[in-house]
């Protein structure tokens, strides 16, 4: 499980939803995220590419036509050897009617959606052209904010809400749909991940881990594959270029070599170099960005 003090409280996520409780990013090409938190609840889907959602101790392979549900406070990060086109839908009504809301939300009901782990869909062709409609009207009324577009937002999350949630009592318009302890990782990829997480500035090679785990490197290699749908070598990668992200963003008087240093790179110009590759810019122009936001 990824250790809490390299997880991300999503404070974007809380100011977008602040101003309105329903956010949607539609058509997004990412090439994964770090792991991160926020309030309410998200609609993931997956239009193009394939990727590794990991949703508390919940791991779950993502392709096309792919939905999952889940709490955005259970930490979640999406893994993915290359770029993926995904739509979320994020929703928070908070505890108490602000006055803010049409009185609608109080119709939408997500009882159903578990605490902590997800729900898993894989939609037919048919249902998922259905799921795309209702996001693309959504983003319509987002973003043109005609007359009585907060009422037609709430009535098309609503909507989706209803859509998906027949699906758990009515299964065979599913083609499948994860059980809420499937996807768990074994024992020895948990372990693993729990230490490439904790121990970024460690040494994480193959023949260490493999070694303080007393199986083969071949071995351990097939199973965090199988299960993680990524090498070891590219799990260590993306965790340690995700906590580079945070710590660019949120330690600006510790310099990018140190930071390297920290997460377990030899030197600054390889840190630069697997960053850009994961993230099309390099550290120091993310760090200006985000300084002058």
């Amino acid at each position: 499980m990824i250790k809490n003090n390299n997880i991300d409280w999503n404070k974007d996520m809380v100011n977008k939803l602040k101003h309105f409780p329903i956010v949607l990013h539609s058509n997004q090409w990412m090439k994964g995220t770090g792991p991160h938190y926020h309030p309410g609840l998200e609609f993931h889907m997956t239009h193009e590419g394939t990727g590794t959602m990991v949703v508390g101790r919940q791991i779950v392979l993502q392709s096309p036509r792919s939905v999952l549900v889940f709490r955005g406070m259970v930490p979640h990060q999406m893994i993915s050897r290359s770029s993926y086109k995904r739509s979320v839908v994020s929703i928070n009504f908070g505890d108490e009617d602000t006055g803010m809301l049409p009185s609608l939300h109080q119709l939408i009901e997500f009882a159903w959606i578990p605490n902590d782990v997800c729900l898993n869909f894989s939609l037919t062709p048919k249902q998922f052209l259905r799921m795309e409609e209702m996001v693309k009207e959504l983003r319509h009324e987002l973003m043109t904010r005609g007359t009585g577009w907060e009422q037609v937002a709430l009535a098309q999350v609503l909507q989706m809400s209803v859509f998906l949630q027949r699906m758990l009592v009515e299964p065979e318009q599913v083609t499948a749909l994860s059980s809420q302890t499937s996807g768990r990782k074994s024992d020895l990829v948990q372990q693993c991940s729990d230490i490439v997480c904790g121990n970024l500035g460690e040494d994480l090679s193959l023949k260490t881990v493999a070694r303080r785990f007393a199986v083969s490197e071949a071995y351990l290699t097939r199973s965090f594959t199988k299960e993680m749908g990524i090498s070891f070598y590219q799990y260590v990668l993306l965790q340690r270029v995700a906590e580079g992200k945070r710590l660019l963003r949120e330690a600006p008087d510790v310099s990018i070599s140190e930071i390297a240093y920290i997460i377990g790179f030899p030197s600054s110009s390889h840190f630069s170099r697997h960053f850009k590759l994961l993230t099309e810019e390099t550290p120091s122009v993310y760090r200006q960005k985000i300084l002058e936001q």
